[in-house]
């Protein structure tokens, strides 16, 4: 199973770094949670039991993410002018069914994304998903975890 999965994960960077994001949505269930926990400068476990609690960084679903996906078809996004170029790594996965047909991975991840000529940014993190297989692999919810507590201009998917 985790060999599936880590060609799926890579096959979803590729995709992400190709530009191919009506590609990519095709992997997102309807009922997508998509979302990003604010960090906060307390103890591991306090994070993880206030998480809930504070307003999230985004918290998309399926259909924000496919007007955002829709907004870059239009040309007129000023945030991809000039276009972004993205490098995704993802490592450290980690597979676990659960006994209600979910498969629940963790991997860590490096995006590193440049525009022009000198803006360069790199973010890192960890990522817990849900997928599940019927047909295809869809993605039921994303938490995004990232080790930055500040992060400016957080327009990539990630």
């Amino acid at each position: 199973m985790i060999d599936n999965v880590e060609r799926l994960l890579y096959h979803e960077a590729h995709l992400l770094d190709s530009g191919m994001f009506h590609e990519w949505l095709k992997l997102m269930a309807p009922d997508l949670r998509y979302w990003a926990p604010v960090r906060a400068e307390v103890s591991r476990k306090q994070e993880a039991e206030d998480e809930s609690q504070r307003l999230p960084l985004f918290d998309e679903t399926k259909q924000s993410l496919d007007l955002r996906v829709s907004r870059l078809d239009t040309g007129l996004a000023w945030v991809e002018i000039p276009p972004t170029r993205t490098r995704r790594f993802v490592s450290n996965i980690h597979a676990q069914d659960d006994a209600n047909g979910v498969v629940n991975v963790r991997s860590n991840f490096i995006v590193f994304r440049s525009r022009g000529f000198t803006e360069q940014w790199l973010v890192v993190g960890c990522r817990e998903d849900r997928w599940t297989k019927s047909d295809a692999w869809l993605l039921r919810e994303r938490k995004i975890t990232l080790d930055h507590c500040t992060i400016d201009n957080l327009s990539v998917l990630l």
